[in-house]
């Protein structure tokens, strides 16, 4: 409270006061209620003393009547309080500080919230006014939103509440329920191994028509870019736009090479990822695309730890969106739906194959559920369907005898599991590089190679 100034008059000792202003001839009414330090003000809006003196003990005993009812003492209308918390969203955003979701929250805002609740008083919102915002929302877009939508302007609803309780302009108590009337979202649909590579054959010659040389450049990397996703079940977008080539790291185990990729920004934060040593093709094809790596091996690309932005165009700038490229990508293609189950497809249809595929090559759900940084209850809701097929084998009984068991063994060595072929021939559809045994699996090769030479010398004995 600035010190008293001869133009203010004291009601209450450290509680009413009158004060005007050089500026303006109305007193202005300045009062605090109970334990609180904030002082509220209200204009009285009369420059007669006597009238505003009367005027400011109605509004201090009202506000003492809500206090000791425990409601807000102030009251604000909600287009006032809801501006603010979505700047506030907006310069996170901008920051780079916040969560991705508060770009949808400040949206929910602004295209929302504002228009309907806008001129209520925040503290006057009830669970009757809520409702009437569901029956408006539906008439304003046409249809019932989804539930996950519907639970993103729940989300920025309360925290315009959260702010206004925060600010003593409504109380907890005040705060109405919030419900979501939205059906459950839908699964995305799905892509079968022959699907993307057709997919990739058209991209190389979507590639070549372009009318620009940097729409050359962008369908060029988004055909790299989904096999990506496809072959390591990143969340497209979120976790890729600051995946750099430091970021990337070989590692040399018994059987073969692992490429460990740690994710940089995620849904919950960094986390590492292991992908096959398939991968290392299409990195080949990435460290092409930058004229600084064309001197470096893909060893020394990524042992420099470069910072570089692994998805980036020829020229070096950065792709503002793949999202739309993809989309329109399955148009130009006619595979915007599956074929089977008519469902629309996106870049996260990629990251459901990519478990399906990793799901019936036998990986636990726990194991995949770390893999793609998400919960084993997430992938158990979405692919439990799968388990029958995971042990199909032994459920038909299918057993080799004795006669056929060598040509078994040889027949298992030779072949990579059905899983890992459909990898393997994508990253080559998609790359060009032939990925040979040896490659695959060394060790699967020497194996082989034994007991070929076996078989041989025991042919000759006979």
């Amino acid at each position: 409270m600035p010190d008293i100034s001869s133009e203010t008059v004291v009601l209450r000792e450290q509680e009413l006061n009158l004060i005007r202003r050089p500026e303006t001839k109305n007193w202005q009414i300045h009062y605090k209620i109970g334990a609180t330090k904030n002082w509220y003000r209200k204009t009285s809006g009369t420059p007669h003393l006597d009238e505003a003196k009367r005027i400011a003990e109605d509004l201090f005993h009202e506000a003492r009547v809500l206090n000791k009812r425990g409601l807000a003492v102030v009251s604000k209308k909600f287009a006032s309080v809801a501006r603010f918390v979505s700047e506030r969203f907006k310069k996170e955003v901008n920051a780079g500080t916040g969560k991705k979701s508060y770009a949808d929250y400040h949206r929910a805002i602004d295209s929302y919230l504002i228009p309907f609740f806008g001129a209520y008083n925040i503290d006057r919102i009830t669970p009757a006014i809520v409702s009437e915002f569901h029956r408006w929302r539906k008439e304003k877009v046409g249809y019932e939103l989804k539930a996950s939508t519907q639970n993103n302007h729940n989300a920025a609803l309360n925290a315009v509440f959260d702010y206004a309780i925060e600010k003593s302009y409504m109380t907890e108590s005040q705060r109405p329920g919030l419900k979501n009337t939205g059906g459950a979202t839908q699964s995305r649909g799905s892509f079968s191994t022959d699907e993307l590579i057709e997919l990739q054959a058209f991209i190389q010659q979507w590639s070549a028509n372009a009318r620009t040389e940097r729409s050359r450049w962008l369908r060029e990397l988004l055909g790299l870019y989904v096999t990506f996703v496809a072959c390591t079940g990143v969340r497209p977008g979120t976790e890729t736009e600051d995946l750099c080539w430091k970021h990337i790291e070989f590692v040399q185990k018994p059987n073969m090479r692992v490429i460990h990729i740690t994710l940089p920004k995620g849904k919950r934060g960094s986390r590492t990822l292991i992908a096959r040593n398939e991968l290392w093709a299409l990195l080949e094809k990435l460290r092409q695309l930058d004229a600084d790596f064309a001197d470096m091996t893909l060893e020394e690309v990524v042992a420099s730890k470069s910072p570089k932005l692994l998805f980036k165009l020829r020229d070096g700038t950065k792709p503002y969106n793949l999202v739309n490229s993809f989309a329109d990508c399955l148009a130009e293609c006619g595979m915007s739906k599956g074929d089977k189950d008519g469902k629309a497809r996106s870049l996260y249809s990629l990251r459901h194959y990519y478990a399906t595929q990793r799901i019936l090559e036998g990986v636990s759900f726990g194991q995949l559920a770390n893999q793609m940084g998400t919960s084993v209850a997430m992938i158990e809701k979405h692919y439990s369907h799968l388990k029958p097929l995971m042990i199909a084998e032994q459920l038909a009984g299918a057993m080799p005898d004795a006669q056929t068991a060598e040509a078994e063994e040889i027949r298992r060595l030779a072949q990579i599991s059905p899983v890992r072929a459909d990898v393997m021939s994508l990253i080559t559809a998609t790359t060009g590089i032939h990925i040979t045994l040896t490659e695959a699996n060394p060790r699967a090769a020497e194996e082989l190679e034994k007991e070929l030479s076996s078989a041989a010398i025991k042919k000759q004995k006979r």
